[in-house]
């Protein structure tokens, strides 16, 4: 089965999550992000293994159902370098979900006054 779509829609999350468009959170679930829309839920997740991570991606439905899953190893056919792009956008949901642009800037107002 070609992932051409699930391709096209990771591709969309990524575009839209660095324009700052998704607006992701944290779950209950440690390694784990969300966004949420009308109908669905995208969940980014890193699962740790022997050999380094595997990324996934989920859409769950309104209703709280998985409806389709795929890791970065299932893409690696459809999506050139999809470790590495799995990786990335799992990074920067992550600084999304815990408000890391946030936090730096506070940092930089509190010691950036200290240089005056």
């Amino acid at each position: 089965m070609s992932n051409s779509k699930l391709v096209r829609i990771i591709q969309g999350v990524d575009r839209q999550t660095k324009i700052g468009k998704i607006d992701w959170e944290i779950t209950e679930t440690e390694n784990v992000f969300q966004a949420s829309f009308s109908n669905y839920s995208i969940r980014l997740s890193c699962v740790e293994i022997e050999f380094g991570n595997d990324y996934w991606f989920t859409i769950i439905n309104n209703e709280g159902l998985v409806i389709e899953s795929v890791s970065d190893v299932q893409l690696k056919d459809d999506l050139e370098g999809a470790f590495r792009f799995m990786e990335h956008l799992y990074a920067n949901a992550r600084r999304v979900a815990l408000g890391v642009d946030k936090a730096l800037d506070d940092l930089l107002i509190m010691f950036d006054d200290d240089l005056i």
